[in-house]
């Protein structure tokens, strides 16, 4: 009896922390993955570009799969490599429990599931906070079996009546399982204003793979286990800061009512359509509609983006992907365009990690002045984004190489990535079923 009140208490304080909850909007800070670890620009992008490749994997084995994250039983193309869910780009830190245990966790617009490694795992992956422990928190409440998000993990199980277990797996082969349960989460504002919400969330005892110097993932999908789900988050926005900046990322969510989102915008506020995916309906989809490179919009059927009734093909916009993946024939094209404009020829000796690259004269250590190079727009439904230079350029000057920010997808589908989102506010209103963005400093 007393468990039961328990869990009742638990479902009230659930309905009044997502009722209260647009109340007060949450802006917290992001940190980038390699923040802290003084490498060069170049360096720090060549990093990115390797989490893309694997990034591309995993998208690619979700996509051919015709499934989604959660899903195990995916069949996975021959020579995919299994990669590690730490191929992220972005972390913010948070507490769990009561009192509030301190953690980090890795953001995720791809995925769902809200979890952290517990301190009664079996199969522990490093992290830099103390693993979570339940017992230490007069608040965490295992899941009864009958609760509904219990019942929306594709994989759980019921050994015992009164806890939820799970697994839940990625496309990149990482695996979390575990007990799912009912906890606290706080958000401490950068303002230095404070929530705490109940979130239900998966307390991992073997965790498989790498959260690459985090403690746990925050899934920002459009299913019901996210976090976005969880709280009726309507709309969320964030603004990406250059890697190489001092200054941090930010990301709100909660109602976001205020019209004063855009003040600080340096540029027009553009708007396009999301779309959803029976098949994959984790992923947020864009209405691509297609390239212009230099003043010439490449030939590129609009099959080519299309978004297909089988969950193949389609465009998403995603905040763990570095570079924008377009399928091989698209990038192939996009290409071949850039560089009869560029005129310049492709670097010997680049590699897969350095994306396409060409090379450029150069005179004591330094590219010859900025060469110039063809603008690159990208095109949606009722929104054209002029990329800055930036956004898609990339200079090394130790090895004369200029190299476009560009990779394959491995498969029909295509990823805007978060290079060409730096420093610009980008908004999901999921009432509206739109996304907007302008250019701002970050």
């Amino acid at each position: 009896m007393q468990r039961l009140v328990s869990v009742v208490l638990v479902l009230i304080a659930c309905s009044v922390a997502e009722a209260a909850f647009g109340a007060g909007d949450i802006r917290v800070d992001l940190t980038h993955v390699d923040a802290g670890k003084e490498l060069p620009k170049q360096e720090l992008i060549r990093r990115a570009m390797q989490r893309s490749k694997a990034r591309a994997a995993a998208l690619s084995v979700v996509r051919n799969g015709g499934g989604f994250y959660g899903r195990s039983a995916q069949r996975r193309p021959a020579g995919v490599p299994v990669r590690p869910s730490g191929d992220l780009e972005y972390v913010l830190d948070l507490a769990v429990g009561t009192p509030p245990q301190p953690i980090s966790v890795l953001l995720d617009t791809g995925s769902d599931l809200i979890w952290t490694q517990c301190d009664t795992c079996t199969a522990c992956l490093r992290q830099p906070d103390p693993l979570f422990s339940p017992g230490m928190s007069s608040s965490y409440e295992p899941m009864r079996c009958t609760g509904q998000l219990c019942g929306d993990i594709l994989h759980h199980g019921c050994t015992r009546p009164d806890a939820c277990t799970y697994r839940y797996s990625y496309g990149d082969g990482t695996t979390t399982l575990g007990y799912y349960a009912t906890e606290r989460f706080t958000f401490t504002s950068s303002s230095g204003g404070r929530q705490t919400v109940p979130l239900g969330f998966g307390c991992g005892t073997m965790n498989v793979g790498s959260l690459n110097n985090a403690s746990g993932i925050v899934g920002f999908g459009r299913d019901p286990l996210s976090l976005v789900s969880q709280l009726s988050i309507r709309r969320f926005s964030y603004c990406l800061t250059p890697y190489a900046s001092s200054k941090k990322s930010t990301l709100v969510f909660g109602s976001l009512a205020d019209d004063g989102l855009f003040d600080d915008a340096t540029g027009p506020v553009q708007t396009t359509p999301l779309l959803q995916s029976r098949q994959n309906p984790t992923f947020y989809y864009v209405a691509f509609t297609g390239v212009t490179v230099g003043a010439r919009r490449l030939r590129i059927p609009a099959s080519a983006f299309a978004l297909s009734s089988d969950g193949s093909g389609g465009v998403i916009i995603d905040s763990g992907t570095a570079l924008t993946l377009f399928p091989a024939a698209v990038l192939a094209e996009v290409v071949r365009t850039f560089r009869s404009q560029l005129r310049l020829p492709f670097a010997n000796g680049s590699s897969p990690d350095d994306g396409v690259c060409f090379a450029a004269p150069v005179t004591a250590g330094r590219l010859v002045s900025q060469v110039v190079v063809p603008r690159m727009t990208f095109h949606f439904e009722g929104a054209a984004l002029d990329l800055p230079r930036q956004n898609y350029v990339l200079e090394d000057h130790r090895r004369g190489h200029l190299c476009i920010l560009l990779a394959d997808s491995g498969d029909d589908g295509a990823t805007i990535g978060n290079f060409v989102q730096q420093d610009m506010r980008v908004l999901y209103d999921l009432e509206r079923e739109t996304l907007s963005f302008a250019p701002v400093e970050c």
